[in-house]
């Protein structure tokens, strides 16, 4: 795709996409205090000595990012709004974790100190305190249809709510969770990068990724 195919006068239809996931993990996070942030949709996060986890398979309504804005307006005598101004936005996302006897994606859930994990790593406790009051970094990785990665970093994220566990016959256990994005130090509640194709996966063999970012913040 190529930006300058783009002018005032023409439409291009590269520029309409789908979102699917990318080989391997979509989802990752980190408990580690001093995570270093990815600055780019290109830059590997996988390997022996990374700090992130791998979240596992999300179920196939992937995840949805919401934005809620409460908007004061100011009225003239005769009742007609003169002045709207935003007073406040809050970004919140939801994601269904299928893999729910990862360890990793169990971390999340219980809350990491509420959680015992043998030699082997197999998880023989969660113990249900309450929802977890921690601050999470949550990345998600998708490819889109045009061939570009994206990822969305949520530098501080930290559980709302969870939905119903379906428990019948039959039934699929899922881990759905909503949660709330925090400003960080730069204040921005997400940054978003994108990586042509083959530079997404030059960074996981050879050579350097390019890519751009996109903070969205307060």
């Amino acid at each position: 795709m190529n930006a300058t195919d783009d002018n005032k006068t023409t439409i291009n239809p590269r520029n309409v996409t789908t979102g699917g996931p990318v080989e391997g993990g979509c989802c990752y996070t980190s408990f580690d205090e001093d995570v270093e942030m990815p600055t780019s949709a290109a830059e590997s996060i996988v390997g022996v000595d990374s700090k992130w986890e791998n979240l596992g398979e999300l179920s196939d309504q992937g995840w949805s990012q919401s934005v809620s804005t409460t908007v004061n307006k100011f009225k003239g005598y005769h009742g007609n709004v003169l002045l709207s101004e935003i007073a406040d936005e809050e970004a919140t996302f939801k994601a269904e974790f299928l893999e729910v006897t990862r360890a990793s994606v169990l971390r999340v859930r219980y809350g990491d100190e509420n959680v015992t994990i043998d030699e082997d790593g197999f998880v023989s406790e969660m113990k249900h305190v309450s929802v977890p009051n921690r601050y999470l970094p949550l990345i998600f990785d998708e490819l889109l249809s045009n061939g570009v990665k994206q990822r969305t970093v949520f530098p501080r994220a930290k559980i709302d709510s969870i939905d119903d566990q379906a428990h019948q016959k039959g039934s699929l256990l899922v881990y759905g969770m909503t949660f709330t994005a925090a400003a960080d130090e730069n204040g921005a509640l997400s940054y978003v990068y994108r990586a042509k194709r083959a530079s997404a996966a030059a960074s996981d063999g050879e050579g350097n990724g390019e890519g751009n970012g996109e903070g969205n913040g307060e």
